[in-house]
Order: structure tokens, then sequence, then C-alpha cells
């Protein structure tokens, strides 16, 4: 087995199986593991993560050993009749970027989180979803197919829901985690159609396929395109599913930095960039990225200049800059685009970790008070106008419900036409 493998295996599996030390450490303890113990586990786990990226680094720039590029095969794990999926990494500039990063950005939240978190009940909770995240960051930046994808996807999507609603002894942080969770199964469903499309199309799910994909017609390649750019539109929260992102801020600081600020609201603008050579030959999806990007940015600038809450401030600033990420890959401007996801990710992380101080420092040395902008002494009655707009985030959550209430009631009509259905053929006179 080579060096390579090893690499890419260590830094995939370590943080998951840190995450399943923990696991048994709970179930077969008679007291709760101490925090120390802990975050011992996950963190060494997540350091064994860096080192198999730059393991991996090494062996791509030909340190270690030959230069690796291309694909890594470690077999098929799942063969079903005819059907496999392979078990397939991809080994290039934006994956070892993307592995780095992200292994070193989730390393860096797990020692602040150690002293943040520190008695906090849900302590060990906190660190075996940081631990099952970066797995699936991992499988994201290191997927080779969409299927492998697909699985660190839903990874990430899953930890995510669970820490908005991390203190869920709230009600506020549940019905946002499910509305977060919501939003994220129209990103999915969106990668799953073009999963599907892809294999149909053109015969398999390996990212390397889409080289070939200028022989399709020009709808086909412009429909499984658009399901890209969907599933990337919700995970990325660019608009119209930008109303979760400020919800997503009931979680804990460090989970909001690392999920919200740095890696997760980039998985979307990442699955971009690695089917990138199937935008190029979609135009009209391009065009409608620039669109939806250009929008998603001018609507977060409006809304940051009113917020007065920390978090969700860094939240919508975050939004203005995917937004401009999302218009730069659409325009072409791949490795423009790479580098600003990279340098976005660094400072925002910077920023939330530091959101807690900077409220602290705010109370006790106060803040200047700014004097009425161009456009408010040019045209009052419109900056007036966007200004009530922007403080009620242009009611992008109640226009989402209305628009859903028929689906909404369709819905309920169902179940209960299911109920009664289940009462009748069970013989259930009791009416419960």
């Amino acid at each position: 087995m080579s060096l390579l493998v090893l690499a890419c295996a260590l830094a995939i599996v370590a943080p998951i199986g840190s995450a399943a030390v923990v696991g048994l450490l709970v179930l077969l303890g008679d007291r709760p593991p101490r925090e120390s113990t802990v975050a011992r586990v996950v963190s060494t786990a997540l350091v064994a993560s860096i080192g198999g990226s730059l393991l991996v680094l090494a062996s791509w720039v030909g340190l270690i050993e030959a230069p690796a590029t291309g694909t890594v095969e470690l077999g098929d794990w799942l063969r079903i009749s005819g059907f496999s999926m392979p078990a397939v990494l991809l080994v290039d500039g934006i994956s070892v970027t993307i592995s780095l990063f992200a292994a070193l950005l989730t390393a860096v939240v797990a020692r602040f989180s150690r002293t943040y978190l520190h008695k906090e009940p849900g302590f060990v909770r906190f660190f075996v979803l940081l631990a099952v995240f970066a797995t699936g960051t991992q499988l994201v930046a290191l997927a080779g197919a969409l299927e492998l994808f697909f699985a660190g996807w839903e990874l990430i999507g899953v930890c995510s829901a669970f820490f908005i609603g991390f203190f869920h002894e709230r009600d506020e942080p549940v019905r946002s985690s499910i509305r977060a969770f919501a939003t994220y199964r129209v990103a999915d469903a969106g990668l799953l159609i073009a999963t599907v499309m892809t294999f149909e199309l053109l015969g398999s799910a390996r990212f390397s396929v889409f080289e070939d994909v200028s022989a399709l017609p020009q709808y086909e390649v412009e429909l499984v395109a658009l399901m890209f750019l969907l599933s990337a539109m919700g995970k990325s929260a660019q608009l119209p599913f930008s109303g979760w992102l400020p919800r997503a801020m009931e979680g804990p600081t460090p989970s909001s930095a690392l999920f919200y600020g740095a890696v997760s609201i980039h998985a979307g603008l990442f699955l971009l960039l690695r089917v990138w050579p199937l935008l190029a030959v979609a135009p009209i999806t391009r065009a409608a990225g620039v669109v939806v990007g250009l929008s998603t940015a001018i609507y977060a600038a409006l809304v940051v200049r009113v917020h007065t809450d920390a978090k969700g401030t860094l939240a919508h600033a975050t939004l203005a800059q995917v937004g401009l990420i999302l218009a730069e890959i659409c325009l072409g401007l791949t490795t423009l685009a790479l580098v600003h996801l990279v340098c976005h990710a660094l400072l925002r992380l910077a920023q939330f970790l530091k959101a807690p101080n900077a409220i602290h420092d705010s109370h006790r040395l106060g803040h200047d008070p700014h004097g009425p902008s161009r456009l408010e002494r040019w045209v009052p009655g419109i900056a007036a106008r966007l200004y009530a707009a922007s403080l009620h985030r242009l009611r992008l959550d109640d226009r989402i419900d209305v628009a859903l209430l028929p689906i909404s009631s369709a819905a309920h009509a169902l179940d209960r036409a299911d109920t009664w259905l289940r009462r009748v053929l069970s013989f259930d006179r009791s009416g419960s």
C-alpha cells in the first residue's frame, strides 16, 4: 500500500475513529468521561488528520515520492448486482488545498472549544460532532466520485443541524435547526438528482467524466449543471435560501465560526469548483449563478448595515463574500475564487472566535456613531425604505413560507387522510 493511500486514509478515518472511541467511553463507563480525556482524544485525531493532509500535500508536490496527482483507487465500497460505487479519491490542487485548510481550522476550533465550552453539559456531544464533521469535510475534499462526495456532504449537513440545535432546552434553536435541515434537504435533492443524471448520461459519477461532457446535448448539460447550482445555493445559503444562515447563529460560537464562517458555508462553492468542466460548457447556468451570487451579495450588504447582533452581522458579511465567490466561479475566475475562498475562511474564523471579546470591548469602550450616508443625504426616501426592508431581512422567510403554503397544506391533508385510513383498516374506533 502506497504512502499516499495511507495518508488519505489517515486524514479521513482518524477523526471518525476518535468519535467512536469517545462513544465507547460513554457507553462502557460508569460515569461520563472527563472533559480533558474527550478533548485529548479528539484533538489527537484532528492533529493526525492534519498530518495525513500534509503527507498528501507532500506526495502531490513530489517531496517524499514521485509527484502524485489524479485518482487513488481503493476498490468499491458498495456493489449491488451490476452496480457499484467506487471508493476513489482525487488528488489535485483543489482537493489538497481544501483538505489541509479544513483540517487546520477544525483543529483550531477544537482547541478553542476546550476552554470555551468548559463545564457545558453538551461538551462531549460537541466534540463527537466535531470529529464526525472533520471526516465529512475530508470526504468532500478528497472524494473522486459524486457518491463518496455525497456521503461527506451528508455528514456535514447532519452535524450542522445538530450544532444549530445544540442548546435544545430552548425552543428557538430547535426551530432554527429544523429550518436549516429542511433547506439542506433541497440542496441534497439537487445533488442527488445531479448524481443520478450524471451516472445515467455518462455511465459513471466520477468527477473525471466531466472532461467528456461536451459530447452531451446542450439541454442535458444545462439541466445537470442547474442541479449542481441548486445544491450549492442551498448549502451556501444563496438567495432565496439565505434565511437559514442567521438562524444558524443559535449554536455555540465555535461551531458558528467553523461552519458558517469558515468551512461548511463554502462547501457548495467547492462543489462548483469540482464540477467546473461541466459549468464551463453551460453558459445559461453560469449566467444564473452570477445573478444569484451578486443578488445575494447585495442583499447581505444591505442587511449587514442595519444588523445589531455581532454573530448575525458576521453571518451576513460572510454571505456577501460567498455570493461574490459564486459570481467569480461562474465568470470562470476559478483560481481567484479558490484563493478568495481560503482567505475569506481564515478571516471569518478569526472574527467569529473573537466576537465575544468584540462585544465586551464595544460595551466597555463604546461605539463611534456614524453620520448619514451619501444615499441618505441624496435620496432620503429611498434610504428609509431600504433601511426598513433590510431591518426585516426583506422578509425572506415569510415569502418562502407563503410560497410553500400549498405544499404544506397538501402534506397536512395527506397526513390526516393517512391517519383516517389507518384507523379504518385497523378497525380502531377509539379515535386514538
